[in-house]
């Protein structure tokens, strides 16, 4: 199923400290590429776009070309707007639209924008961040600025910290592989129904990046081996700890123990509250989701279902 091998591929995600050199080389490629055309201007996108403006600048004087860089574009197709990494293509579109011409070092993989930077995966961190972590903790820093605090006050100095720090935790699951966790099974014949419920769950929602939490029922009918109650519990974890939608992590979860355990019959009922719902939007705080999934025997046998059902009892 294709559920563990995109886990496989988030897992495979690393982090990429570039080294100067990397960033030379990749200046001097997108260099040999507008240097046909080259442009009057260079306006590079605070704060890493300002670092590849004046790279090409140099690359640019030492091939005989002046090129002046500027601290706001000018309309028209004089300017280039550079910046160090494009992933969405969010930051530069709006430049694209002014009828500017952009380029950037680097562009991560299915990056919208059209560009023929040096592609990376993963994490990437600059040598102009020259502090552990710093380009992640600007992140923070800007969120602060956007809702009008001052990130520099004493109670906000250590925030950009903490925060990623919570975010380590609360993605964890990126870091886990479901096979891993299942794959510690015991010889152990049983034909009836294997249920484990009250499992507590904290995730977050991909939409507002606002937690929702619950429980989780995971219950199985296996064939010659069972697996570690423990192990149904990490399962959901799992999963859980990463940007989810309640429906995805219910599927995820029974497609998982499907795929490992080939059981004769799965079913995972999960109960959960959406901060998205209580503290924003609707205001809805009392409501709870319910969702469900059943795989094999226990959907489509009704007797093994109404059983499950009525053990499950959120």
């Amino acid at each position: 199923m294709a559920t563990l091998d995109a886990a496989a591929q988030i897992m495979g995600c690393e982090v990429k400290a570039l080294t100067w050199g990397d960033c030379y080389h990749a200046a001097g490629q997108l260099w040999e590429r507008i240097k046909a055309d080259p442009p009057q201007y260079l306006y590079g996108v605070p704060r890493g776009g300002c670092t590849v403006a004046a790279m090409i600048q140099s690359l640019a004087h030492r091939d005989g070309e002046t090129i002046i860089i500027l601290d706001e574009p000018v309309s028209g197709h004089h300017t280039l707007v550079v910046d160090d990494l494009v992933d969405s293509g969010a930051t530069l579109r709006g430049f694209v639209e002014a009828g500017h011409r952009v380029e950037a070092l680097f562009r991560k993989p299915g990056s919208p924008l059209c560009l023929e930077s040096v592609e990376r995966e993963g994490w990437l961190t600059m040598p102009w961040e020259v502090r552990e972590g710093t380009g992640a903790e600007d992140l923070v820093v800007r969120l602060l600025q956007y809702i009008g605090e001052d990130p520099t006050r004493d109670g906000l100095l250590e925030t950009p910290k903490r925060v990623l720090k919570a975010w380590k935790e609360l993605t964890a699951g990126y870091q886990q592989d479901p096979r891993v966790i299942l794959n510690k099974s015991f010889e152990q014949p049983h034909d009836e129904l294997i249920l484990l419920r009250g499992i507590e769950f904290h995730s977050t929602c991909e939409h507002h990046l606002l937690p929702f939490y619950g429980t989780a029922a995971v219950g199985y009918i296996p064939t010659t081996s069972v697996v570690g109650i423990s192990k149904l519990a990490r399962l959901v974890d799992c999963f859980a700890r990463r940007l989810q939608i309640q429906e995805r992590l219910t599927k995820q979860i029974a497609d998982a123990i499907t795929e490992v355990l080939n059981p004769v019959g799965v079913g995972v009922v999960i109960k959960a509250k959406h901060s998205c719902m209580g503290c924003r939007g609707v205001m809805k705080p009392d409501s709870d989701m319910i969702t469900s999934v059943m795989l094999g025997m226990l959907r489509d046998n009704s007797a093994a279902r109404a059983e499950f059902l009525s053990l499950v009892n959120l």
